[in-house]
């Protein structure tokens, strides 16, 4: 099985990313193909900009290999905090940029 899994949290001694790395190497283990990101570590752009919100293109390279990866993938998992009854802004920009409505 291929699998994507996701951080949205910018310290790396979070319980947050004790839970990344262990669901990394658990899936591993288990002979399962990971799509591994850390959002903040790759510098992911949260910014919507207006003509990508208009027709959901985009020429963000990190953006289009997420959308690549996820059209193989057959689960997600994202890993996360809880700020204010919210994901942080760079998981929510994630979601608006890699899955626009056409997707």
């Amino acid at each position: 099985m291929e699998v994507m899994v996701i951080v949205a949290h910018p310290y790396e001694k979070s319980f947050n990313h004790a839970l990344y790395q262990t669901v990394i190497k658990s899936l591993q283990a288990n002979h399962h193909h990971v799509y591994a990101h850390h959002l903040y570590n790759e510098n992911f752009n949260p910014l919507l900009e207006g003509t990508e919100l208009a027709n959901g293109k985009t020429e963000d390279p990190v953006v289009m290999q997420h959308r690549e990866e996820i059209k193989k993938v057959e689960g997600i998992i994202i890993i996360h905090p809880n700020w204010w009854g919210q994901p942080p802004a760079i998981l929510k920009g994630w979601m608006d940029r890699v899955f626009p409505m056409d997707f």
